[in-house]
């Protein structure tokens, strides 16, 4: 079907192009009747407003792209929530793309930004993102990038996460302070700084209160490789009293191996780094660090627009967590 234009609603409504976009516009030369008119038109034969034309006469296409690695029920809902508290009041439009993890989807929705004139970009990188270079087409035709939660720290780029190492550290602390010393951690993908900077946490916090640990009591379950059944044996010979999650989503995979084996509830304390929705949602309840996705998208959307108002300081922002205790963690 053929788009509606100015030129269209011209030709049909027997006016000149300018008229027709500056009733459009609201222009205060345009009457009242004619401005009715026009719109009830472009209602009515469907017109859609160019946005290259737009953005080449105003310098302002009005939308924000959010780029997401994928969808899950927990996280990502709220994160939206959080963006769109700030963007629906600011008089921009979000565009949603999700790269399933892939570099290569990555870079081409970054195309497609630059080809719909976006002022703004807040992304989530892939887990087979490393490095910021193909964030730099997108810097260098002024468009700011704001990242958050899954991160590439960078001084050009401003980010907003949690204190992931100390999330972790405080979640394994919770399971010590409990008397747990054998502490299986499940984490993903060891090449993203997420799980980098959480794995340090675990790993800082069983030093400090001299627990011995090895490469052993650390798997590693990510998009490219859930290899549960590795996961399952190794929890069948070794007597973990605890686990430690790095996120929710983990815990969910893990979940049923964890039922199958009678390890949970009955012998093994749990706890995971969490938004806090799946936690009520499992019985016994399950302990966690709390950190709000609302809060890293409302905080993330706040630092993209001071940047397209031409704030020029590169922020790396960090959202507080908080520990609650449950019913997962048992002496």
């Amino acid at each position: 079907m053929k788009r509606t234009g100015i030129k269209d609603l011209a030709k049909l409504l027997s006016l000149n192009p300018s008229t027709i976009s500056r009733a459009l516009s609201d222009h205060p030369d345009i009457s009242p009747e004619t401005k009715s008119r026009v719109k009830k038109a472009a209602i009515e034969f469907n017109y859609l407003p160019n946005l290259h034309a737009r953005y080449f006469r105003q310098k302002n296409s009005g939308l924000i792209a959010l780029i997401l690695p994928e969808f899950n029920m927990f996280f990502i809902p709220e994160l939206m929530e959080g963006i769109n508290s700030v963007i629906v009041n600011s008089g921009y439009s979000m565009i949603i793309f999700f790269s399933d993890n892939s570099i290569e989807r990555e870079k081409e929705i970054i195309s497609h930004c630059l080809s719909w004139v976006v002022e703004g970009v807040l992304i989530s990188v892939s887990e087979n993102t490393f490095d910021c270079d193909h964030f730099y087409v997108l810097k260098n035709a002024g468009i700011p990038v704001v990242m958050l939660d899954k991160v590439i720290f960078s001084p050009e780029f401003t980010s907003v996460t949690i204190d992931d190492k100390v999330a972790a550290f405080n979640g394994t602390k919770h399971l010590i302070d409990n008397d747990k010393q054998n502490i299986l951690g499940i984490f993903g993908n060891p090449r993203l700084e997420i799980t980098k900077n959480r794995l340090a946490g675990f790993k800082e916090c069983l030093s400090n209160h001299h627990i011995l640990h090895s490469d052993y009591d650390i798997v590693y379950l990510y998009h490219d490789f859930m290899n549960t059944d590795v996961l399952e044996e190794k929890l069948r010979k070794t007597p973990f009293d605890a686990v430690f999650f790095m996120s929710d989503e983990l815990f969910m995979t893990v979940y049923p191996t964890l039922l199958k084996l009678n390890l949970f509830p009955e012998k093994t304390s749990i706890v995971a780094i969490s938004d806090g929705k799946m936690p009520y949602q499992i019985y016994p309840r399950i302990s966690h660090i709390k950190h709000s996705g609302f809060e890293i998208g409302k905080t993330a959307a706040e630092a993209l627009l001071r940047r397209m108002q031409g704030v020029s300081e590169i922020q790396h922002i960090e959202i507080e967590t908080t520990l609650v205790s449950l019913e997962s963690v048992f002496i």
